[in-house]
């Protein structure tokens, strides 16, 4: 989802006080936060308009919070619901990412496997 542009300039003026704060330049921040320096110049701009995983990053090297964005208010319930579940077990790391994938891939390769040795779908309430 995309942050509205009163979030990112927040977000904007909370990295360029926490990176003055700490007397960084783009060059160091980029080190730091393992992303390359061009973006991080066009970041700390304000030049973005999701919360990308390089976003992220500098936001996390700086200790600045990444804002939660609002959920679509035409979201089915159950997505909801399975997104706030995804929230909680993220620790909002791209490896924690990662592995959270790998764990939904391998379920839907199980449902496909089942699926297709006629032992019909898993239930529904297989976690």
């Amino acid at each position: 989802m995309k942050p509205s542009s009163k979030q990112i300039r927040d977000l904007q003026k909370r990295i360029f006080l926490a990176r003055t704060k700490r007397n960084l330049s783009y060059a160091d921040l980029a080190k730091m936060a393992r992303v390359h320096a061009s973006q991080v110049s066009r970041i700390c701009a304000g030049d973005f308009k999701t919360l990308s995983n390089n976003v992220v990053q500098i936001c996390k090297m700086l200790r600045v919070k990444v804002p939660r964005l609002e959920e679509e208010d035409d979201m089915d319930a159950e997505w909801a619901k399975a997104h706030a579940s995804l929230r909680r077990i993220w620790d909002e790391t791209p490896e924690g990412a990662a592995t959270i994938r790998r764990v939904l891939d391998a379920i839907a390769d199980l449902r496909a496997s089942a699926s297709s040795n006629d032992a019909g779908p898993l239930p529904n309430d297989c976690p």
